[in-house]
């Protein structure tokens, strides 16, 4: 139970921090930092029941893409201030900064193995996005079409 703690505790603080970093919005740096949080938890989690960081990560980032797009409506900001800083926790830095020490030491099989992860890894989180931004598109044009119909009566 303290692990699940300090995961949510850091996840919200990396969210926050870079945030703050990219000088986003006042109003939307605490809610970035819950999508990033509950993105982590959700990326957690599954990684924790079926160890598989693609499906892991997808999960996440859909987490983190429906909750963004839920709050940019709500909090009327673009998406992209809430979703950047919130995709932090799910980023493969540790595995981009192994497979960069693995080839400077010579290791390039470590290396290729650590570049696979950070691949994956990148494009499970950008799956996941493109995902959200198709059923959000779809279901706006979907409406759209339903006040067309009813102006047209």
């Amino acid at each position: 139970m303290t692990e699940f703690i300090e995961q949510i505790i850091f996840s919200f603080i990396a969210s926050v921090s870079f945030g703050i970093i990219l000088n986003g919005p006042r109003r939307g740096i605490f809610f970035g930092g819950l999508a990033g949080t509950l993105g982590w938890v959700s990326f957690w989690a599954i990684n924790r029941a079926i160890d598989d960081l693609a499906i892991s990560n997808f999960v996440g980032s859909v987490v983190i893409g429906l909750i963004c797009i839920v709050l940019s409506r709500k909090l009327r900001l673009p998406v992209i201030t809430l979703n950047t800083p919130a995709i932090v926790p799910l980023v493969p830095g540790g595995a981009a900064y192994m497979a960069v020490r693995s080839v400077v030491e010579e290791n390039y099989m470590a290396s290729v193995n650590y570049m696979m992860d950070v691949l994956w890894t990148a494009g499970a989180i950008v799956l996941g996005f493109m995902v959200v931004k198709l059923i959000e598109n779809e279901i706006t044009a979907r409406r759209l079409r339903k006040q067309e119909k009813l102006k047209s009566r």
